[in-house]
């Protein structure tokens, strides 16, 4: 009894795990996520998170995910009025139909989303990137950007936003703060340097709000909002150096709205070189920070997309998928010799950048000049190979557009002969039915023949006419098919009542009497493959025609032999007629090729079949092996769908010439 219990556990657990595996397949329905940048997505940053975003969803198999890409344009400070109206505008373009998520990417985008009151905006799940822990709202249009002093918001602090997720920077200004009064005990006073941009002024509001705690240390705001790069300049130099030390939050777009290049850097750090700077966010790192406790910034994309998915899919709860980017120690050896800084003062675990003096920097003067004439050199050299290569497969191109041409003309003129031929054939194929319609139709008219006689004239005139228009048809399926416009359409098929309606039609075409139409089939009353049923029954048509005007007597044999190892079917058509010769085997598919011109026919019969049959994935060759006349053997596919098998081999051919002795 326990072992019957047991049992019925176990296969209770193996049907709600099928079950569960049902259902999450079942779920995973399409998605849709709405990406919206601050920048234009042709800039550096932007580009590569979306890049990297697109290529994890690839890599992740998640075709079922859309993502919708909109950009705000931001530019300068000053149009950040304009900011949420250019957000409003983009959700309600999607407010019909909303996204499942929503990723604003930049500190533009999540701000002017913050300031959003509309339906889409707050319900709709959304997980910010390229973004700090502390932004600001977008302001009123009256307001003076260049003066306001905006609270800092943090995201935790949001309320009325289903916010859930996000890759934050965190700026850590208590760490620097430390820092600072480490390697400097005796700081009085921080100036901090912030630019004409929101992400400076979100930094400036954020150490503002921090450094309310320490009312020992005087905090000077350098704004990059009201001042230019020369008037920040003028400003450091009247700067005491005494007891100050500087912190750099971004520098970017100065007053004056034009952005700073590197080099801007450099002539900041000159304006009073006596001031000990900190960077708090990578700024001037390198060649102007002592060091600092700085996010690393890191491309974001992946983490994102994986996040992402993990929210659609994954049923992650708020709160479970919000990153902090980690924040590292960076110090430059060169700043630290230069305030004769020990590295024993440093946090363990710091990078140290410029730990070491260069050949190359001590020996500047004599390596740039010799390494421009090197270069001069080797670009001349350079560009005169160049230029002996490009000649030489000029000529290389030309004696290959040479031969080409003449390949070219040798094809046109074979062309123009088959095309001859083709009209040749054509002409004579044509004009032979229609000379017997013409002559037994003007026949009709006389009166001089009794009705028995106007009877077979109407018998003639009706055979040639089938004749003529199965010519046109042939000729019509052949072009369809090679031109890619014939489609197969295959379909579940009883396969042995479509040989039976084959022979039927055949036998009662032909009227032989002294052959006996013979039917080897399998056992079973129905066999189901897909296929074209009514190609299949045109190819096993024009073998048993063939097969009847060739046999005077004895019999013809359709014969049917499923392989289900292989998944292919091969059909057989045996009569014992005369036979075609051995080196004539290849010979017969050839378009209006007739061995015996006696015999009513085109000569497209076979071709047609060998096209179709390829085209059904099959093959239709002649069995060489058989001398007691004519044997046509050709392949199926039991199932269409599996198109990877194509034709059989040379060894699959002989086992089935075997299975049909």
């Amino acid at each position: 009894m326990t072992r019957h219990i047991r049992r019925g556990l176990l296969v209770l657990t193996v049907c709600v795990m099928a079950l569960s595996h049902a259902n999450a397949a079942f779920a995973r329905e399409a998605k849709r996520i709405l990406v919206i940048t601050s920048y234009n997505p042709d800039t550096k940053k932007m580009y590569t998170t979306l890049s990297d975003i697109l290529q994890e969803l690839k890599n992740k198999g998640e075709n079922n995910i859309r993502l919708d890409i909109e950009n705000l344009n931001c530019k300068g400070l000053s149009e950040g009025h304009e900011w949420k109206y250019r957000m409003a505008d983009i959700l309600n373009e999607h407010r019909l139909s909303p996204p499942d998520l929503i990723i604003p990417l930049g500190q533009e985008a999540w701000s002017s989303f913050l300031s959003q009151n509309s339906d889409i905006a707050r319900r709709t799940p959304v997980m910010p990137a390229l973004v700090s822990t502390n932004t600001l709202i977008s302001q009123n249009d009256s307001c003076n950007i260049q003066t306001i002093q905006p609270k800092a918001v943090y995201y935790d602090e949001i309320q009325g936003f289903n916010i859930v997720g996000g890759i934050f920077y965190k700026y850590d200004i208590e760490k620097n703060l430390e820092l600072t009064r480490q390697l400097f005990p005796n700081t009085k006073r921080i100036a901090l340097i912030t630019d004409f941009t929101l992400g400076g002024l979100a930094m400036q509001t954020h150490v503002t709000r921090h450094m309310k705690r320490h009312k020992d240390i005087e905090l000077v705001l350098l704004d990059g909002r009201s001042n230019t790069m020369f008037e920040i300049c003028d400003k450091l130099k009247n700067i005491n150096g005494k007891n100050t030390v500087l912190w750099l939050g971004t520098w970017r777009i100065d007053s004056s709205e034009n952005y700073s290049l590197t080099s801007t850097d450099d002539v900041l750090r000159k304006a009073n070189p006596q001031i000990p700077a900190f960077s708090l966010s990578a700024t001037g790192m390198g060649n102007w920070a002592i060091g600092g406790y700085t996010p690393e910034y890191t491309p974001q994309g992946k983490m994102l997309a994986d996040m992402a998915i993990e929210y659609l899919y994954g049923k992650k709860t708020r709160g479970s998928l919000f990153h902090i980017i980690p924040s590292t120690y960076t110090f430059d050896q060169k700043m630290l010799e230069a305030f004769k800084k020990e590295d024993a003062e440093l946090p363990q675990d710091a990078v140290v950048l410029n730990t070491a003096t260069h050949f190359f920097s001590a020996n500047k003067s004599i390596i740039l000049p010799t390494l421009a004439v090197f270069a001069f050199l080797a670009i001349a050299l350079v560009l005169a190979i160049y230029y002996l290569l490009k000649m030489k497969r000029l000529r290389d191109a030309l004696e290959i557009q040479s031969e080409e041409l003449k390949r070219a003309k040798d094809i046109a003129e074979r062309a123009n002969n088959v095309k001859t031929t083709f009209i040749a054939n054509m002409s004579h194929e044509l004009r032979t039915p229609l000379n017997a319609i013409v002559g037994f139709a003007n026949l009709l008219e006389e009166d001089d023949y009794e009705e028995e006689e106007k009877k077979q004239f109407c018998h003639v005139i009706k055979e040639n006419s089938d004749m003529l228009l199965n010519l046109i048809s042939d000729i019509l399926d052949i072009s369809k098919i090679e031109s890619g416009k014939l489609p197969i359409s295959p379909e579940k098929c009883d396969v042995i009542a479509l040989c039976r309606t084959s022979i039927l039609s055949v036998k009662h075409a032909s009227k032989l009497e002294d052959v006996e139409y013979i039917e080897d089939f399998p056992s079973d009353e129905r066999l189901m493959i897909y296929t074209d049923p009514m190609r299949l029954k045109q190819v096993m048509i024009n073998l048993l025609s063939n097969a009847s005007k060739y046999t005077k007597k004895g019999f013809i044999k359709l014969t049917i032999r499923p392989d289900y190892d292989t998944d292919y079917i091969t059909f057989a058509v045996t009569d014992t007629g005369c036979g075609i010769p051995e080196d004539k085997a290849e010979m017969v598919f050839g378009r209006f090729v007739k061995l015996n011109q006696y015999v009513q026919g085109t000569g497209l019969g076979l071709p047609l079949c060998r096209v179709l049959t390829e085209s059904m994935g099959g093959k239709i060759w002649l069995d060489t092996s058989y001398t007691n006349g004519t044997r046509m053997v050709f392949t199926h596919p039991l199932n269409l769908n599996k198109t990877s098998r194509g034709g059989k081999n040379e060894e699959t051919e002989k086992s089935a010439e075997g299975d049909i002795d």
